[in-house]
């Protein structure tokens, strides 16, 4: 039911005309931090479409920490990354530093792999779940930074960047 809804928003936010002007492209690359995966890179692409709306989508790679994971010595391989399509909303963007909030789909694959007994033992986890983003901006600075947070089934992601416009 959340991919239709999604669907439907990111089809209407995408129907809605603009002149060319208000419309503008940018890319960033992004570093963050989730309690799960630990220490993450990425970047996205976005589209400011008209007024506050945006279109984003995003790639992010996790290096979570694998002490711990298994005895010491034991060869474990662990590793995570996810794509996030988001449409997001920008209020007031004459504040100093304006708030946005978003929806969005992320597709996530997380692996573990560990010897057992001789032989490896692997298990990944993949799937599509909803997304839940809060952030901010900071256009007063310079390359216009942000931090965000996204919450997606429990899991969370903080991130942050500066965006460079593509184009004029």
């Amino acid at each position: 039911m959340s991919l239709r809804i999604f669907a439907l928003w990111l089809l209407l936010g995408s129907a809605v005309g603009a002149p060319a002007a208000a419309q503008h492209l940018y890319a960033t690359p992004e570093v963050g931090w989730t309690e799960l995966r630990g220490a993450t890179i990425g970047g996205r692409v976005g589209l400011h479409v008209v007024g506050g709306l945006e279109l984003v989508g995003q790639a992010l790679l996790f290096f979570p920490d694998e002490d711990g994971v298994a005895d010491p010595g034991v060869a474990v391989s662990r590793g995570s990354w996810q794509l996030n399509g988001n449409v997001l909303y920008h209020f007031d963007p004459s504040r100093a530093i304006p708030p946005y909030a978003g929806l969005g789909m992320r597709y996530a694959r997380a692996h573990l792999s560990l010897p057992v007994d001789g032989l490896r033992s692997t298990s990944t986890r993949a799937g599509w779940k909803p997304n839940l983003i809060l952030g901010v901006r900071l256009p007063r600075l310079p390359a216009d930074p942000f931090l965000e947070w996204k919450n997606s089934n429990g899991l969370w992601v903080v991130t942050g960047g500066a965006r460079v416009r593509i184009g004029r």
